[in-house]
């Protein structure tokens, strides 16, 4: 069963976390091992196949005290699963972009990320999950653009690589830091209506926006590579904005607008 969690820890236990396809049992049984390290409860495997009896009883062996996690593990089918499951989808990569143009792999620190996202998840109820990739390939360029963040750790050295169970640490630390600070602020901050609360968008009214400037894009005889590129910077910019629901309102009737224009203005001409 799993231990009493810290105080400290309370936000960062809300968080899940799901390995895509794991190859080795024992990196699963690590991984549940640092879950437990940090409070976390929740650990799905995505994959076609469950894993097999060999590599569960692998990481049962490892897990240690996280045992109870390798025991209790979700299996979904398909990443679209996922992403349907939680609000924020927390991708992680050792390969970052090369060329400007590469904006799937276009990362953030690690740290840097979690400074800034820590007071945007409203008290744990922004539900949230960290995808680790394969053992030896790590996530797609698919799988990473169906993440609203793409973080990696900066190590200082051409070896860029960790071991799954040693990146989850780090991931979880500096969540763990600077969630519990927010923590702290939260159970000194006075209770408000929810009134006087700000409504944030959600990752369904995002994609909408984005698409409404795709078909912006499109109207603008936008080339077609031109709009790719701009469904992912606008998915990329959403993301570390996170617009509120006005702002993101706002936008959606600049783009509407923008198009009707130009298609009255497209049959005028024709």
């Amino acid at each position: 069963m799993p231990r009493n969690r810290t105080k400290g820890s309370r936000l960062i236990s809300h968080f899940a976390v799901a390995v895509v396809e794991p190859e080795f049992g024992l990196n699963v049984g690590y991984l549940a091992r640092t879950m437990a390290n940090f409070g976390l409860s929740k650990l799905f495997v995505v994959s076609q196949q469950p894993m097999d009896s060999e590599n569960i009883s692998r990481a049962r062996l490892f897990a240690a005290h996280g045992r109870w996690l390798i025991d209790k593990i979700e299996y979904l089918d398909s990443f679209e699963r996922l992403r349907r499951k939680y609000k924020l989808l927390i991708g992680t990569t050792a390969i970052e972009a090369t060329r400007k143009s590469n904006l799937t792999r276009r990362t953030i620190a690690v740290d840097a990320c979690a400074a800034k996202l820590a007071p945007r998840l409203n008290g744990g109820k922004v539900s949230c999950c960290f995808v680790f990739g394969r053992d030896s390939t790590g996530l797609t360029n698919d799988e990473l653009k169906l993440c609203d963040y793409c973080l990696t750790i900066k190590t200082g050295s051409e070896y860029n690589t960790l071991n799954v169970s040693h990146a989850a640490a780090i991931f979880f630390y500096e969540f763990s830091k600077n969630l519990s600070k927010v923590d702290s602020i939260l159970d000194h901050r006075p209770k408000r209506n929810q009134e006087g609360l700000i409504q944030t968008s959600t990752r369904n009214q995002r994609d909408r926006a984005i698409r409404l400037f795709e078909r912006l894009g499109e109207d603008a005889e936008f080339k077609q590579y031109k709009r790719a590129l701009l469904r992912e910077t606008l998915k990329r910019m959403f993301g570390r904005g996170d617009p509120t629901l006005r702002e993101l309102y706002l936008l959606m009737g600049l783009a509407s607008k923008a198009s009707s224009k130009i298609r009255r203005l497209s049959k005028v001409a024709a």
